[in-house]
């Protein structure tokens, strides 16, 4: 169990260092009826996960909430159905809670230690970056700075972007959209990173732009042992 729930968490951290993601693509081969500069705001959705990296495969199930600007909530769900481990992001702070140890580790995402895939997070803020969908007759790829400050090439196809790669390597590509209320939102996203690890995040029946509490985004502690990010071990 605690292999699998190490796998799960490096697959967190690939992902919501994906994350949240929604507003690109990869080879969408269709033109959409969206609203140009439609954004989503909110989302709620079921979500699978495939992992694909040099020493291990595996699948799992769970749930992500996202809010603009920055705020996220990813469930990691036991083949049980049980929750594993939460991630909550927002203000330029991440908590890891861990259910079955009651511990939860606390800090500023630039606090993550340098090792095991946890500087993965650092990238959530970069993917969910999404761009307005504009002209939808704008195809091929352009190279810009990123609010993040480094510079990334974007190629887009029919007004979206379909992938973002990064000066170190990362690569996010965003497929398989869908059209909710005028709004176009990539249900599959899938990123690789320089060491070609690979993790694919699919959208189950998506909701975009509905409120969502601010106690979604803040996780509840009470009786846990909360530490630093520093002595998170073994990931």
């Amino acid at each position: 169990m605690l292999i699998i729930l190490k796998q799960l968490f490096r697959a967190a951290v690939l992902i919501c260092a994906i994350t949240l993601f929604a507003g690109c693509a990869a080879t969408t081969r269709t033109a959409l009826n969206y609203r140009p500069g439609a954004l989503v705001e909110t989302l709620s959705s079921p979500i699978s996960l495939s992992i694909h990296a040099t020493d291990s495969s595996m699948g799992g199930h769970g749930y992500l909430i996202f809010r603009r600007p920055g705020q996220a909530r990813l469930l990691i769900l036991s083949p049980f159905g049980t929750t594993m481990m939460e991630a909550f992001v927002a203000d330029g702070r991440i908590t890891l809670v861990y259910p079955g140890q009651m511990t939860a580790y606390s800090g500023r995402l630039e606090e993550l230690p340098a090792k095991g895939g946890l500087q993965g997070w650092r990238l959530m803020g970069w993917v969910m970056d999404a761009e307005p969908p504009g002209d939808k007759s704008l195809n091929g790829s352009v190279e810009r700075t990123a609010r993040q400050g480094f510079k990334e090439k974007l190629t887009f196809e029919n007004g979206l972007v379909v992938s973002k790669v990064s000066p170190e390597g990362d690569q996010v590509y965003y497929d398989k959209y869908v059209v909710i209320n005028g709004v176009p939102v990539a249900t599959e996203v899938d990123m690789r990173n320089s060491r070609d690890d690979r993790v694919r995040m699919t959208l189950d029946e998506p909701e975009v732009n509905t409120p969502l509490e601010d106690a979604a985004f803040t996780p509840r502690l009470e009786g846990y042992t909360v530490l630093p990010l520093s002595a998170v071990q073994g990931l």
